[in-house]
């Protein structure tokens, strides 16, 4: 069992706890020792998932005092703020940001991924897809054959990408959403939850709909 200290405090840090729970209960994987935020809730010092409870630890200063070698999973939905607290704990060269593969996914064995990703139970990864670093899957999304996700990227819970999909760095899909074969999503783009994408999408907008349409 690992050591890891997760950051964050909302929601999407809960549910990566519980299905760190779950995933313990068939293999020991992960023993999380706290979590950082930059304040901790307001009512308590500590978050109860279930019969656990994660223990409040420090601010990002904490970290960034580490002499140890430290795993860390920065358990932020928003790819902007994640990738600003990342640029941050870089520069403690101790942290150390391994991919989270919880449990009930399916991943070929030929997809390649950077570090930092966080893939959630029931996602899907078909073959010759490659995920850069920092790419949140959320529960039951699907990358099928030939995909390419860029940095920071994130796909909430149940989107589907088909065959042959580019996304660029820092953009997130809403839940639901579907993109069919062969588009192009730019970087720091926000597709709405429930779209279907059936043409190409520019850098810096927002898509939404059926179909999918793209305003500044």
């Amino acid at each position: 069992m690992q050591d890891i200290i997760l950051v964050g405090s909302g929601g999407c840090m809960r549910e990566i706890v519980w299905q760190m729970q779950e995933q313990n209960k068939s293999a020991e994987n992960w023993n999380i020792l706290g979590y950082v935020d930059r304040m901790p809730p307001e009512e308590h010092s500590s978050v109860t998932v279930g019969n656990e409870t994660i223990k409040y630890i420090g601010n990002d200063d904490y970290l960034l005092a580490r002499t140890e070698l430290t795993n860390v999973a920065v358990c932020v939905g928003e790819p902007k703020l994640r990738k600003k607290i990342v640029e941050k704990l870089k520069n403690n060269k101790n942290i150390i940001f391994p991919n989270i593969i919880l449990g009930d996914t399916r991943i070929c064995e030929d997809v390649q991924m950077g570090k930092g990703c966080i893939i959630s139970m029931d996602a899907r990864i078909s073959t010759n897809v490659t995920l850069g670093s920092f790419v949140f899957m959320n529960t039951g999304s699907k990358v099928c054959h030939d995909g390419e996700l860029g940095n920071y990227v994130t796909l909430s819970p149940d989107v589907t990408l088909a065959g042959n999909v580019i996304v660029g760095d820092n953009t997130e899909i809403g839940m639901g959403a579907n993109v069919i074969q062969g588009i192009t999503i730019g970087t720091n783009t926000v597709i709405g939850a429930g779209s279907v994408v059936v043409r190409d999408v520019e850098d810096h907008c927002k898509a939404a709909g059926v179909p999918a349409k793209a305003f500044r």
